[in-house]
């Protein structure tokens, strides 16, 4: 029964997004290479550089393209809020500064990161309350042009794109964003420093991940290992791959987007110190549940074998009971690694909203 439910979740939130997908198809951002932005520091001191290549030939390049450029200082520090300048500056001036949620849980021992979904029109404020109560401090990042970052309702767009070079600034913008964080907490005597992601901010926390040792474990909920095969195989994707697909491959689009590419960090995400841990719809017609094994095959083969957890329910169903119920205590086993029989009770009324729009 909970399975049929959840099926029909999900269709209402695919149509939903097809919907909207046509509403704004005047507003979609047409096929471009567009290398030279990927590489922008300033978009509009940069916006005419040329010569750079979007493949990711090496471990080395990766990590230089991820390296904060600036100190993790922020810019406003709130009993519930903190303010930080992004180290890449964009043409949008509200995507320029990003605002994260504090839930502080009074205790030093464990922070957790938490990146939203793409098209996020909430957080996630039950999770991070839950998570609060159980002595780790949740932080609530803001992916960019999204919330305050955002100038209308169609500035997401400009995060996951057919412009390839922008959508890996985007991406790169998110994650320099999210290590600034880090350093933040590191700075402020946290113990240990957590990244969890949903979908597309799964990917940001993954990247974050492989890049800054300073990260202890990651969670992965219904993320795009290669957001070139997400493009390829996602059922809410087919106008953006109409828009790709006869410019190039997926061959093609997996080298081009090689940089925001798990697989392509895979070696990355076997360092010391890191755990990681996978949750996957079974019935994820969005982030097919297939597309994500051969990066668990591989870092099984490394000998750094992830928790995966595969619950049976789609894409925008896993937010919803009991899969919401059965995720959080996957989670909560992976964070705290003995939870009380108390925390694992006090579970039975969690609920945290994630719908993909």
């Amino acid at each position: 029964m909970f399975r049929y439910l959840a099926h029909r979740h999900d269709r209402k939130h695919i149509l939903k997004s097809l919907q909207r997908q046509e509403r704004i198809t005047h507003r979609s951002i047409e096929f471009s290479h567009d290398a030279a932005l990927a590489f922008a520091v300033d978009e509009a001191e940069d916006k005419n550089a040329v010569g750079c290549e979007l493949a990711f030939n090496d471990i080395s390049a990766g990590e230089r393209f991820y390296t904060p450029i600036s100190p993790s200082e922020p810019l406003e520090v709130g009993e519930k809020r903190l303010i930080f300048q992004s180290d890449i500056t964009t043409l949008n001036q509200e995507n320029n500064t990003f605002e994260c949620l504090l839930a502080d849980s009074g205790s030093k021992d464990h922070a957790v990161i938490v990146f939203h979904h793409w098209y996020a029109r909430n957080r996630y404020p039950a999770f991070s309350k839950f998570f609060a109560s159980k002595g780790i401090t949740v932080v609530e990042a803001t992916l960019p042009y999204h919330f305050e970052r955002g100038v209308d309702d169609y500035s997401e767009e400009n995060f996951f794109n057919a412009n390839l070079g922008r959508t890996v600034r985007s991406v790169r913008q998110a994650v320099l964003d999210g290590r600034k964080v880090v350093g933040w907490l590191h700075s402020q005597g946290y113990r240990k420093i957590s990244v969890v992601g949903m979908c597309a901010g799964g990917t940001v926390a993954g990247l974050i991940a492989a890049q800054d040792d300073k990260v202890d474990k990651a969670v992965l909920m219904v993320t795009p290992v290669s957001p070139a095969d997400l493009v390829w195989t996602g059922e809410t994707m087919v106008a953006l791959r109409r828009r790709i697909e006869p410019n190039m491959s997926l061959e093609s689009l997996r080298t081009a987007w090689g940089l925001i590419s798990l697989e392509k960090h895979a070696w990355s995400l076997t360092r010391s110190g890191l755990d990681l841990m996978f949750v996957l719809g079974n019935d994820d017609t969005i982030v097919r549940p297939e597309t994500s094994d051969k990066l668990i095959e591989t870092l099984q083969e490394c000998g750094c074998p992830p928790r995966v957890t595969r619950l049976n329910c789609g894409h925008s169903s896993i937010g919803m009971f009991p899969y919401n119920i059965v995720a959080a205590r996957k989670v909560l086993h992976f964070l705290k690694e003995t939870p009380t029989l108390r925390e694992l009770w006090d579970m039975r009324g969690f609920r945290y909203d994630f719908s993909e729009v």
